[in-house]
């Protein structure tokens, strides 16, 4: 499965120290060199602008041949710039996903034929599958350390993911058999 990221998922990605579980869910994860740019940015966290500076190798940058004028997305040069080159990268790459978290973008996207992601699902995602153990604590870094909006939809969202996570939690600890249960069991042999 091939995936296209935009810059807001990859920045909390890397922020909550998680981003390596994109390869991990898909063959190939691409981005638009604007979005690395986006994430360079002075006002941008650190690890971000380290990151972006010196990105995975399993990180394609692969610059579209065309970028479409999306006009709901803004003027050339306006903030939807990366919005708009990582819907014409997934189109012409012809990728399952684009992971993207901006409403109007992910609107548009789906216009275009590609498939939009949250974050929060990649996310979800890869705790489903044992890719990240501590989700909620992550979940907890996003709202507390960053500035990811968190509202009453997100709100409701992420408390669901953190149920599922306390869940996964206890399926696991009720599967592990402690040294008592393995003491009791070779007593009984």
């Amino acid at each position: 499965m091939i995936v296209v990221c935009d810059m807001g998922p990859l920045h909390y990605l890397v922020l909550m120290g998680v981003e390596h579980v994109l390869p991990r869910l898909f063959t190939r994860v691409l981005t638009p060199p604007v979005v690395l740019v986006e994430m360079s940015r002075p006002e941008a966290p650190e690890p971000v602008r380290r990151w972006a500076g010196c990105p995975p190798q399993w990180l394609e940058v692969k610059q579209p041949v065309h970028v479409e004028d999306i006009p709901a997305l803004g003027r050339k040069g306006t903030r939807g710039d990366g919005d708009k080159a990582v819907i014409s990268l997934a189109r012409e790459e012809r990728a399952d996903f684009v992971v993207m978290d901006d409403l109007r973008a992910r609107r548009e996207a789906k216009k275009r034929g590609c498939e939009p992601l949250w974050m929060l699902q990649v996310l979800d995602e890869a705790a489903e599958r044992g890719f990240i153990d501590d989700v909620s604590q992550k979940l907890e870094h996003l709202k507390r350390e960053t500035n990811f909006y968190v509202g009453d939809k997100v709100r409701a969202v992420i408390e669901n993911m953190k149920q599922r996570d306390l869940q996964r939690t206890q399926a696991r600890e009720s599967a592990v058999p402690t040294s008592e249960d393995d003491q009791k069991k070779k007593a009984s042999e």
